[in-house]
């Protein structure tokens, strides 16, 4: 039976579940079409660095009634699975294997969710481009000569070009939204502490880092988060729990809310993308929301968290830096020079910036505002000279990066599409352990300014 016609690679996950709960299809079947697909189409979008049909074999195949039971997911290369390869997407870690699944993985593979493999990523997370890492570079399905972003660009081009349901990625920086604007697909960046990093990882970049969802709708991301959702005992970070599960909040009316939109950075904006986030903010007022031009001040936080993620790339277990990407070795060599007074002044000057910044969702539900300064720029493009690539690394992400250190929800929409053809992500940030606020606003705007299951014609 092919199934495929009916319910379509590009169908939402939680449609592919109610099918497959149905008995209308198999998740065999929608698995193996996924893996044809992937065959047929990842030779020239390097969307995966390895798949594991073997996975899908053993996986659960029982209907069951959680929401994404049977679907078909993939795994950002940063997370273990447990007897796979965990390279994280670099040249010094490239015969490691891995002997436990990362908790993320373990909560998929107990709601019934079929693993087809690993996503391509930047170096350790290291760049906001999956351009240069062991894997070589992950293409944007709108356009191949561009970049799928990063570090999750493996994770957004497979959701893209209909590679798989839902991917797994991780977000130290915007890592989650920046493939996902430059992809046009939905990125979720949950709180701090919402998705527990264990049993390996402890504070993730001293708590930048968070795994995250990308997704075609706004209900599966919410979805996905359920899932993955959960903390393990000694988590040093803990989200709390929610009272029902967050895709509930996408299937309600969001309330009139105060919303506050910036385009204001310390670097260009392209005029295209803020026209965008302006028309996003109109709909927003015209939907009965109450709307001003307005933002929090982050700048404080951009030289602290420079130095906190320096000081994690240091600790990184590399005997031999020259295996590394010129990039990450700059920052771990800087790291190197950074003490261990300097770094408990960074991180204590991260929460006390952070406080300032938060006091912001005292008089605003969300903020919004684009997710880069620029769409997806072409592969090789951007961060070629490493001495100056974390610069215009972080001056592309000057509106994610700031959520990463204050711990706050937030989520990338494909709410437009530039003139150039390649998508524009607009970003929602929420307050603390908010998600469920953006997500009924997302959805919102998801039923006001339909996208979903849109795919690049290149792929249908």
């Amino acid at each position: 039976m092919s199934a495929m016609p009916e319910i379509g690679p590009f169908a939402a996950a939680l449609d592919q579940a109610a099918a497959i709960l149905r008995r209308e299809v198999t998740s065999t079947e929608l698995a193996l079409e996924y893996l044809n697909r992937i065959d047929r189409f990842d030779g020239v979008l390097n969307a995966f660095c390895l798949t594991t049909p073997e996975l899908v074999e053993r996986g659960r195949h029982d209907a069951s009634n959680e929401p994404l039971s049977g679907i078909s997911v993939s795994i950002k290369d940063l997370a273990p699975m447990a007897g796979y390869p965990f390279t994280r997407g670099s040249r010094a870690f490239r015969d490691d294997v891995a002997d436990t699944d990362a908790f993320a993985v373990r909560r998929l593979k107990e709601a019934g969710c079929l693993i087809l493999g690993k996503t391509t990523t930047a170096e350790l997370g290291g760049r906001p481009v999956t351009d240069h890492g062991l894997h070589g570079a992950a293409r944007n399905p709108w356009n191949i000569d561009h970049t799928a972003g990063g570090s999750s660009g493996g994770a957004a081009a497979a959701v893209a070009a209909g590679l798989c349901a839902l991917s797994h990625g991780s977000d130290g920086g915007g890592s989650v939204r920046i493939p996902a604007a430059c992809c046009g697909v939905v990125g979720l960046k949950p709180s701090r502490g919402r998705i527990s990093l264990g049993p390996t990882s402890g504070a993730g970049w001293g708590g930048l880092l968070t795994d995250g969802v990308l997704a075609r709708t706004v209900a599966d991301a919410a979805a996905g988060l359920d899932v993955m959702a959960g903390h393990l005992a000694g988590d040093p970070y803990w989200a709390t729990p929610p009272t029902e599960p967050f895709l509930e909040a996408t299937r309600r009316a969001p309330g009139r809310l105060r919303i506050a939109f910036t385009t204001d950075a310390e670097v260009a904006v392209d005029p295209e993308i803020a026209s965008r986030v302006r028309d996003v903010s109109a709909l927003c007022e015209q939907l009965g929301h109450q709307v001003e031009e307005r933002g929090p001040r982050t700048q404080a936080l951009r030289d602290l968290q420079v130095v906190v993620f320096a000081a994690a790339m240091a600790a990184q277990p590399v005997s031999d830096r020259s295996l590394l990407d010129p990039a990450n070795a700059i920052a771990a060599e800087f790291g190197d020079g950074v003490s261990a007074s300097d770094y408990v002044r960074a991180i204590d000057g991260l929460h006390a910036e952070s406080r300032k910044v938060i006091a912001f969702w005292d008089e605003y539900d969300v903020l919004i505002t684009p997710t880069f300064t620029q769409t997806a720029p072409r592969i090789g493009q951007m961060g070629t000279d490493p001495a100056m690539a974390a610069r215009e690394h972080l001056d592309w992400m000057s509106f994610t990066y700031p959520a990463n250190c204050t711990g706050q929800p937030a989520i990338s929409l494909p709410l437009a599409v530039h003139t150039n053809g390649l998508p524009i992500g607009i970003q929602l940030v929420g307050p603390p352990q908010g998600e469920a606020v953006i997500l009924a606003l997302s959805s919102e705007l998801e039923a006001a300014r339909p996208w979903a299951l849109r795919p690049p014609a290149k792929w249908a």
